[in-house]
């Protein structure tokens, strides 16, 4: 089994706490790969004072820095690109912005349906397969399972699993061959000690 990432979804309007920056700091210390900063009630100017800060951040601990929806940041900041469902078909028409782009960052693109991976794997690099298992973020969806993460490996792109995953059923995506596992709910607002556990189980999960 290879190795696997830990990716944090920093929400900065989902988080409970008094201090974001100072949250982000204690993931990156419990060993977690890879924040994804998202915002969608910023507008750019604002995210981009913030991206500023997290990249900065995470270059200390030597983290993966991921930017989400806001694509002329990313270009600024130097650090991958998570792009929205909604900018899917924008992209999918003018990816030769992308191309550029590619060279040195990478892209991560939704699949919420096979339709939408296939559009997603013709421009990025990385496929989030959502929701894997049930989450109060979409209480009414019937989650996809991670029968949907084989579905989506004849792809030949990394998959990332999101939507529900916790400390007791992220392994299931790992072994159903998910190369990333992202946490947002137990990110933001969980146990970081936990967060700590499952980074520490890496090295009992993989061949290292």
């Amino acid at each position: 089994m290879s190795m696997f990432k830990i990716l944090c979804v920093a929400d900065f309007e989902s988080y409970e706490g008094d201090d974001f920056l100072k949250r982000i700091q204690l993931l990156c210390k419990a060993g977690v790969d890879e924040i994804l900063l998202r915002a969608k009630g910023l507008s750019e100017a604002h995210f981009y004072d913030l991206a500023r800060v997290v990249a900065q951040i995470c270059e200390n601990y030597r983290k993966k820095f991921i930017i989400n929806q806001f694509f002329d940041v990313a270009c600024k900041l130097k650090g991958d690109f998570w792009l929205t469902s909604e900018q899917l078909e924008f992209f999918k028409n003018h990816g030769v912005f992308l191309d550029e782009f590619r060279k040195t960052a990478k892209i991560y693109a939704p699949a919420h349906d096979l339709e939408q991976a296939k559009i997603s794997a013709s421009i990025a690099d990385k496929l989030v397969a959502s929701h894997i298992f049930a989450t109060s973020c979409k209480p009414n969806l019937e989650p996809k399972g991670v029968s949907f993460i084989s579905e989506l490996k004849s792809f030949n792109k990394e998959i990332y699993a999101l939507g529900g995953l916790d400390g007791g059923n992220y392994k299931e995506a790992i072994k159903t061959g998910a190369s990333g596992v992202c946490f947002m709910s137990l990110a933001m607002n969980g146990d970081i000690e936990l967060i700590k556990k499952i980074a520490e189980s890496k090295k009992l999960l993989n061949l290292v």
